[in-house]
């Protein structure tokens, strides 16, 4: 075993013992970055250590990519529950090796039955000023009308019925475990406590757990969560109708209305997971299967390419990874990305012209015409696109068949709404905060308030981007991330750096990343100052990045006449992930 780092996932010999491993640091630093993980037969990376433990030890003993994506996904919402967990949704690739299919499952959350523009933003009452813009950012009203129905209990069940060869049961044995008997908090969920603990002071059950005396409770204090031990247990006897019905839902729904909302138990009993076509295009002899919408972050990441190119014959290439230039021109296709979610993001099954929408944005003339704009001096005034999205987690896991899964699931915000459902243990999402508020679409020229205003049903627009690229009928790399709107930009700018520069997937996931939605260039503070110059001197307003951005995730294939294939596997450091590869 190989360790390259200065922690040590610790775990059942069976998994020490057989593992090479990868476990990034806290902080990005500007020391070279280490090696990713690597192996040949099954690999995992996740946004914490005990999911990638999870997703590592089911495949270890029997299962597949699916089960250790299931397993994932359940101990991350236990352990980082700033992110997710089975009160969120999320969508999720699945690509199995047998038939050489990729399947998308949307499991987004969904808006009641009873919902409109005005449910969530209601005009101001006679006499009252209009809303501040900038409030937006930060929602202000009844905490359960941004709530949406739960998906992930409906994905993860259909993932599981579909492709697992494990039992629910099995898949969510360790994340039980967790629950039940204590886990050492890690150290981005003591960072979340730590900003949001005023979120957590008003939930009594939450800060039971997380808070000490109305204090944060400090890194590696180790924390029991048995309402929610309860509450995953039946949903691996049971699957989603332990959630969807009976007393869990009926729990749900009055913790929802109790705080302002509209849910209802019919809305919970009807939903369901969305298959839908991914979003694809062949570049460079290389196929890119991305989200389609809801999401809106496989639309940049496919107008990018096209009109960059997904290979080393890319005009990028000879810019210099990083670079002034390089930085500049991606920028520039960012903005238009972010024009284009404004005027066609949509839920497609509310939505109907939305998938065709899509298909005109990627035109190959239109991105001709779009790239023919895009000049190396000159910045573009871009129209700004607000969107209040927040933490998610992105897994990827890989099997010794071939078979892999991209999934990304959230919360929404940190910590989703702050409400927990009952003595359940759930905690809900404030997802349907997504929406777009029509006043932040008008200088688009959008009418009606745009197409992802709220509405009964409808699926917010997500930026979440789990992506899977095949080469010649086989796997070349997975990837994803979480961070609310930065995920697009960020998994954008880790493809370019993996398919066009070849990096290393550690030096892909680590290197210092740029974010724009209108005209400011947000910059990560270790960017040398060269470059910030150069950037300014073609046009940008270039400002340190107030977040610690996305955390992306990575597995890359190799593939050598002769010997085994080679799985390299890296976590993102700015969320103090984990990677692990056999």
């Amino acid at each position: 075993m190989r360790i390259s780092s200065t922690r040590t996932l610790v775990g059942s010999a069976s998994v020490v013992t057989c593992l090479t491993l990868w476990a990034a640091f806290p902080r990005l630093s500007s020391a070279a970055y280490g090696p990713s993980a690597e192996g040949t037969t099954i690999a995992a990376s996740t946004d914490q250590a005990e999911a990638t433990r999870a997703a590592i030890d089911v495949m270890t003993n029997g299962g597949n990519a699916v089960d250790g994506a299931i397993a994932a996904a359940l101990t991350l919402g236990v352990v980082n529950p700033s992110a997710s967990g089975i009160g969120g949704g999320g969508f999720a690739l699945v690509w199995t090796a047998k038939d050489k299919k990729m399947t998308v499952l949307d499991f987004r959350e969904s808006a009641p039955a009873k919902y409109s523009t005005e449910t969530l933003y209601p005009p101001p009452k006679k006499g009252e000023p209009p809303p501040d813009p900038k409030a937006r950012w930060v929602w202000k009203g009844p905490k359960g009308v941004v709530v949406g129905v739960p998906g992930e209990p409906a994905g993860l069940e259909e993932m599981s019925k579909r492709f697992a060869k494990k039992t629910m049961a099995e898949d969510a044995t360790h994340a039980i475990s967790l629950a039940q008997n204590g886990f050492v908090v890690g150290r981005h969920t003591a960072d979340q406590i730590g900003f949001f603990k005023d979120r957590l002071r008003a939930v009594p059950s939450l800060s039971f757990t997380f808070l000490r005396n109305g204090e944060p409770v400090p890194y590696a204090t180790k924390v029991t969560r048995p309402d929610l031990a309860t509450s995953l247990a039946r949903f691996g006897a049971h699957g989603k109708k332990s959630i969807y019905e009976g007393a869990t839902a009926q729990k749900i729904v009055e913790s929802v209305k109790a705080a302002g909302g509209t849910m209802t138990l019919e809305d919970l009993s009807s939903y369901t997971v969305k298959e839908r076509k991914p979003l694809s295009r062949t570049i460079d002899g290389r196929t890119i299967y991305t989200m389609p919408a809801p999401s809106a972050g496989g639309l940049m990441l496919l107008e990018t390419l096209s009109m960059y190119g997904a290979s080393s014959s890319s005009s990028l290439k000879g810019m210099g990874f990083g670079s002034s230039e390089y930085l500049h021109m991606i920028a520039e296709a960012m903005r238009g990305a972010f024009a284009d979610r404004a005027r066609f993001a949509s839920d497609p099954d509310i939505e109907k012209g939305t998938d065709a929408a899509y298909e005109a944005a990627l035109d190959p003339a239109q991105m001709a015409a779009r790239k023919a704009k895009i000049d190396a001096n000159k910045t573009h005034p871009p129209q700004e696109f607000k969107t209040k999205e927040s933490g998610t987690s992105h897994l990827i896991t890989a099997d010794a068949e071939g078979n892999i899964v991209a999934m990304t699931t959230t919360v929404n915000g940190p910590f989703g709404a702050s409400i927990v459902a009952g003595d359940t243990g759930i905690l809900l999402n404030n997802e349907l905060d997504d929406f777009t508020n029509p006043d932040d679409v008008k200088i688009y020229n959008v009418k009606d308030g745009g197409p992802n205003r709220p509405r009964p049903r409808a699926r917010p627009v997500s930026s979440m981007t789990p992506t899977i690229v095949i080469e010649n009928g086989v796997p070349l790399m997975a990837v994803g991330g979480s961070g609310g709107v930065r995920i697009a930009t960020g998994v954008t700018q880790a493809t370019l750096a993996r398919l066009v520069f070849d990096l290393d997937p550690n030096a892909c996931v680590s290197s210092p990343r740029i974010h724009t939605q209108g005209a400011e260039l947000l910059v990560d503070k270790d960017t040398t100052v060269d470059v910030r110059k150069g950037l300014e001197a073609r046009g940008e307003t270039v400002k340190d990045e107030p977040f610690s951005g996305p955390a992306v995730q990575m597995i890359a294939w190799k593939r050598t006449t002769g010997q085994p294939t080679k799985l390299y596997a890296a976590s993102d450091p700015r969320k103090a992930g984990m990677s692990a590869a056999r």
